[in-house]
């Protein structure tokens, strides 16, 4: 079968009828120009068809993304894949975008691209970094508030028994330093572990 723009077009207005597209699906002419966007491609953009049709599909893009999209790989006829930031009805969207030429013959006939919203999944990764980013400070204050007074304490226990002879108050001291050491030991193991226990 021979692959055209107008088989390529009947196959995304059929998908979009029976509602089985999510995604944006788009055909570029061997130019790159948008020949056919589907309704979600349209919303995903932001745009309306009469704005689109005929425009190259670097138009779409922020001017300064738009040098490290379009380049040999297309030509050569590797598909691509790229995730740009976008504003789209005053909401900020992460969309990520793929294009593939369709080669017949040896020579590229036309492209087909996909856009779909990755916002939530961008928005996920985000909360992750800063959870992570907390659980650090978290630790770090830990450490500092907790630990290094602790360390201390059993310092200056030490030196006060090194300084004692055998006596039952030294012993107590021996009692309260094991006791500083056990709680050191939780605060290590919160610290490197994230788990209250010895």
């Amino acid at each position: 079968m021979v692959v055209t723009e107008n088989v390529g077009r009947m196959h995304i207005d059929n998908m979009a009828h029976k509602g089985i597209s999510t995604e944006g699906i788009f055909i570029l002419n061997s130019r790159g120009n948008f020949v056919h966007l589907n309704k979600k491609a349209l919303e995903l953009l932001g745009k309306v068809h009469s704005e689109i049709e005929g425009r190259h599909f670097t138009s779409i893009l922020p001017e300064k993304e738009r040098g490290k999209i379009y380049g040999q790989e297309l030509l050569e006829g590797k598909g691509i894949k790229y995730v740009i930031s976008k504003f789209v009805y005053d909401r900020k969207l992460s969309l990520e975008v793929t294009i593939n030429p369709i080669v017949q013959g040896g020579k590229i006939v036309m492209f087909v691209g996909t856009v779909r919203d990755i916002t939530p999944m961008e928005d996920m990764k985000e909360e992750v970094r800063k959870a992570f980013y907390r659980e650090k400070i978290f630790r770090e204050s830990i450490s500092h508030h907790f630990f290094n007074p602790l360390v201390i304490a059993r310092g200056y226990i030490q030196l006060v028994m090194d300084s004692m002879p055998e006596s039952d108050e030294r012993k107590r001291l021996e009692g309260a330093k094991k006791a500083l050491g056990r709680i050191e030991a939780v605060v290590k193991n919160v610290i490197k572990n994230g788990d209250i226990k010895e």
